[in-house]
């Protein structure tokens, strides 16, 4: 995990957004290196060796530390069409099918453009009857919300998170050296709370998706009265309360 985490108790979905992987302890980086080489290989038994090591302490859906494609596990499973076994276990794992990589593919988008590409089930690849069960597994749960709503809730945490950690970063922009939460997978994630741990701010934002708007709250554990609490819809976000923390 990052060097500053800090997470309620009840255990959320901890988001891993660092691009910058000197945010990052050195031997995850390298963990996380080892475990990216192997599923761009398609070394699955190495893959879930790595995965059932705890002492490794690697996040499935974190990308290549230092990498700009942002391809998960998931997404290497879907490029090379992977057994359905090996993608059930990443799913049973929490490999998330909403996540998207750096060109907003999900893991079943990058699938279909490989197909379509290679023509799988045309005597190359993979066949026809396991191309089908791949396209099933991998498609993404529907989410509530409708994709302009989406697009607007992005925008609008993203401003509530720069307006909190802008002048972290020794005047770099922020989303330069993170990724921010996504709106598109909260519906996928338990409970449909994410907590964001931001390196160098000793504490974060605690998201919730209730129906069609997010409840975030955000603070400094070592700063009294940091404590924020944003209620953002598609219009925009609004400051509800604050200094609780």
């Amino acid at each position: 995990m990052s060097r500053d985490d800090a997470s309620p108790s009840d255990q959320p979905f901890a988001w891993r957004g660092a691009l910058d992987p000197g945010l990052v302890h050195d031997h995850v980086v390298a963990a996380s290196h080892r475990f990216a080489d192997a599923a761009k290989t398609g070394e699955w038994s190495t893959v879930l060796t790595m995965l059932n090591d705890p002492t490794l302490q690697l996040d499935i859906n974190w990308w290549r530390p230092g990498g700009t494609a942002w391809f998960t596990v998931l997404h290497q499973a879907a490029w090379h069409g992977a057994p359905a076994n090996v993608v059930a276990t990443l799913i049973r794992r929490g490999a998330l099918l909403t996540l998207t990589e750096s060109r907003g593919r999900t893991a079943h988008d990058v699938f279909i453009d490989r197909a379509r590409k290679i023509h799988w089930g045309k005597g190359v690849g993979v066949a026809e009857e396991s191309r089908t069960l791949l396209e099933q597994q991998l498609m993404p749960p529907p989410s509530p919300l409708s994709s302009d709503e989406i697009r607007s809730l992005d925008s609008h945490l993203t401003e509530v998170i720069d307006g909190r950690i802008r002048c972290l970063f020794d005047g770099r922009n922020p989303r330069d050296v993170l990724r921010y939460p996504l709106v598109g997978i909260l519906h996928e994630v338990p409970n449909q709370h994410v907590w964001f741990p931001v390196p160098g701010m000793y504490g974060g934002f605690d998201i919730r998706q209730q129906e069609n708007f997010l409840d975030v709250k955000s603070w400094c554990r070592v700063v009294g009265g940091s404590g924020q609490q944003h209620l953002i819809t598609s219009a925009g976000a609004i400051l509800v309360d604050e200094g609780f923390v």
